[in-house]
């Protein structure tokens, strides 16, 4: 390295990976762990166990789902005798209207009118399968209704029959359709459920009528049994699975750990959505309608760690609702920029991009990553890009660096001379030493503040190779098959991650090169084994974006010394001329 500020440099980066897990559980986010297969497979079977019964009524006529992560038991009332006072006929027998759009398809059930699976099509699961997004034993938009005094029974319409104007929807990629459902209560009360289904979008809109109840009833829409697992090492959903709402101009969220106890966080406000995530897919719920609107969220661990359980509600009183009708957006689909951002409801902000100006420049990224692949069909390639053109536009900055560092290593000799001149008048060395400095036309700081200015690029570009759905499940070549997981190259029964091992190895040549102090020999081959275990169980989409970028460090360092030899060279011959 050519001084100290060099060597600093390379700490500093070496700093922030080892930083970056407490700034992501600051964030919220925690980094993976492992979850051995037989710790999820036995939580499969326990869930598996529990909704046997349940599976068994609704018969084969809904797809076997992904294996379920969490489950809930629900935090209703029990409908059972309020439903048969109120006169609904709980006996009709349940029936499944499913909805099929080019992007999802949706099964609900007769029995509450709930959703009881909610596939994406365009996704598929590690194990086979479209994405599911609610568990063995969840249900989505589970009407309650209560007194909004807090007193008397809650009204839970989770069994009661709703009858459906049609058996089955399907609707092409340029329309739309519609399914109805209608609940008599007796005694001239009724609910109706009207779900409305686009072929171009994740987005459901969703009405609530009631019939016969006073304003003062408040109704609330519940999706209950959390998020479903969609990952291969189930980690990756867990350590960032959460509820959260966004009200009142600010995102709460409530994430719970293994040993955690059960938590329950009600809000009242100008909520503009509540919902549930995983890694990379999103169930949100945003009213349409202005009023005051009130959030639950609910989160506790299960017995089986480290799973846990999710759910959340949205609700408003029936006497706000001037249009007659409770109008909701249902959005479940993929955590992806351009399809959240389409609603114009502030859906982004489910997505870890980082603190306010980390995530301008993520989100910033995030559309020109989406523009490139346009241009270049894989993703792979992408990162390969998008490593030579960060390296070209932060060039200026570390080239300055360089001279920086250069011009520092000229001065040392004088700043030594000053220092042992003045060892003991401490004032009178830091004026010469800043003399010196005016003289050589010498910033001091000239070498560490250019890689202060990159920091925000590369936290931003951390965030986007982190979450980027874009790179989920995507191939480049080679031993490469999944850029959102690290590469894996089985040897003898050992996942060798081979990306982590050229990383280093690149950031070794290029310390290599630029070491001049003999004393500094340790670090130049401490520091590539220090990061080969940073970024060891990294996706393997960042490790090929920062093995570029130290690829293209050499090739800057090879020029950068090609010009001084150059400089140097022109210089000995003016002197000889002279």
């Amino acid at each position: 390295m050519d001084d100290k500020r060099t060597l600093i440099a390379f700490l500093l980066v070496g700093v922030i990976f080892l930083v970056m897990p407490y700034y992501y559980e600051i964030m919220g986010i925690s980094q993976p762990q492992v979850v051995p297969d037989s710790v999820a497979q036995a939580r499969r079977d326990s869930v598996e166990s529990e909704q046997a019964a349940k599976k068994q009524r609704r018969g084969a006529q809904v797809e076997s789902k992904a294996p379920a992560g969490v489950s809930s038991t629900p935090w209703r009332a029990d409908p059972g005798t309020v439903a048969g006072e109120s006169g609904t006929v709980s006996g009709t027998a349940e029936r499944l209207v499913e909805i099929v759009t080019p992007l999802q398809r949706l099964v609900v059930s007769t029995a509450g009118g709930d959703l009881v699976s909610v596939q994406l099509r365009s996704y598929d699961r590690a194990h086979g399968g479209p994405v599911e997004l609610l568990t063995e034993s969840g249900q989505g938009l589970v009407l309650t209704l209560e007194s909004e005094t807090g007193r008397g029974d809650i009204l839970d319409l989770g069994d009661v029959h709703f009858e459906p104007d049609r058996e089955s929807l399907v609707v092409e990629a340029d329309g739309e359709g519609q399914l109805r459902l209608r609940a008599d209560l007796g005694n001239g009360q009724s609910v109706v459920k009207t779900l409305t289904v686009h072929g171009t979008g994740y987005g459901i809109d969703v009405g609530i009528t009631l019939q016969g109840f006073d304003e003062g009833t408040v109704v609330f829409a519940h999706w209950l049994g959390g998020i479903a697992l969609a990952e291969r090492d189930a980690a990756q959903d867990l350590t960032v699975m959460k509820a959260l709402a966004y009200l009142n101009e600010s995102v709460i969220d409530l994430q719970v750990d293994e040993d955690d106890e059960a938590e329950l966080q009600t809000e009242r406000g100008d909520v503009r959505w509540a919902g549930l995530r995983n890694k990379y897919f999103s169930v949100l719920l945003s009213p349409t309608i202005e009023a005051r609107h009130r959030v639950v969220l609910k989160g506790r661990p299960l017995v089986d760690e480290p799973f846990r359980d999710y759910e959340f509600a949205l609700g408003t009183r029936w006497g706000d609702v001037e249009s007659g009708e409770w109008q909701v957006l249902l959005y479940a689909g993929p955590q992806m920029l351009e399809e959240v951002a389409s609603y114009g409801r502030d859906f982004a902000l489910v997505m870890d991009l980082g603190f306010p100006v980390i995530r301008d420049i993520a989100k910033f990224l995030l559309h020109v990553f989406a523009l490139a692949y346009q241009f270049i069909p894989n993703y792979g390639w992408v990162i390969v890009a998008f490593g030579v053109a960060v390296k070209i536009l932060v060039y200026p900055l570390t080239h300055k660096s360089y001279e920086s560092a250069a011009k520092m290593q000229e001065v040392q000799p004088k700043l030594a001379a000053l220092k042992e001149k003045y060892k003991n008048n401490n004032q009178k060395l830091s004026q010469e030493t800043m003399k010196l400095y005016k003289e050589e036309g010498v910033n001091p700081l000239g070498g560490c503040l250019p890689m202060v200015f990159q920091m925000p690029i590369f936290f931003a570009l951390y965030q986007v190779f982190s979450s980027a759905i874009q790179l989920r499940q995507a191939p480049w070549m080679l031993w490469v098959t999944d850029l959102s997981l690290p590469d894996a190259v089985g040897i003898a029964g050992f996942d060798l991650h081979v990306l982590p091992l050229l990383m280093s190895g690149a950031m070794f040549f290029q310390s290599k090169m630029t070491m001049k102090d003999p004393k500094q020999a340790a670090l130049v081959y401490l520091m590539p084994v220090v990061m080969v275990f940073i970024m060891w169980s990294f996706s393997s989409g960042l490790v090929l974006y920062w093995t570029v970028f130290n690829v293209m460090q050499i090739g800057q360092q090879v020029l950068t010394n090609h010009l001084k030899q150059k400089k140097l060279a022109g210089a000995a011959v003016a002197v000889v001329r002279k």
